[in-house]
C-alpha cells in the first residue's frame, strides 16, 4: 500500500493551487551598489540583498535598475555561506541554478569613476 510522504502531499497541494506555476517574487528591494565590497559598509549602508533560497533547475528572472545619469551595474549571485560567486549577468534576464542553495545579490558598478548608486532589484520565478 502506498502512503504518500508529507513532501509529496505538500507538492501536490501547491500544484493544485497554482503556486508552483505562477511567477512569484522571491526577493526585492533597494540597496547601494557594491563599490565597497562589504554587505554592510562602515557607515551602516546595505550593499547586498537579504539571503534567499533558490531551488535547483527552477527559472528565476532577475531585473534591476541603477539610479544615475551614466551607470551600469552587473548583478552577482553569491553563495551566502562562502561568498563565492555563483552566477552573474550584465543585463536583466533569467537564471537556472545548477543546485539548490542560499544566495544573495550584489551589484558591481562597471562604469569607471561611478559607484555608490542606489540599485532597485527584483527576483521572481519565471512564468
Amino acid at each position: 500500500m502506498y502512503i504518500p510522504s508529507a513532501q509529496s502531499i505538500l507538492t501536490a497541494g501547491l500544484a493544485l493551487t497554482g503556486s508552483l506555476t505562477k511567477p512569484r517574487t522571491v526577493v526585492e528591494g533597494s540597496i547601494l551598489d557594491y563599490a565597497v565590497e562589504k554587505c554592510k559598509d562602515s557607515e551602516g549602508n546595505t550593499r547586498c540583498s537579504k539571503p534567499f533560497l533558490v531551488t535547483k533547475s527552477t527559472c528565476y528572472r532577475m531585473e534591476w535598475r541603477t539610479e544615475g545619469a551614466l551607470t551600469h551595474t552587473t548583478a552577482e549571485v553569491r553563495d551566502a555561506g562562502s561568498d563565492e560567486l555563483v552566477f552573474y549577468r550584465d543585463t536583466n534576464g533569467d537564471w537556472i541554478p545548477e543546485k539548490g542553495e542560499l544566495v544573495y545579490l550584489d551589484f558591481k558598478p562597471k562604469v569607471p569613476a561611478t559607484g555608490n548608486q542606489t540599485v532597485h532589484y527584483t527576483v521572481r520565478t519565471c512564468e
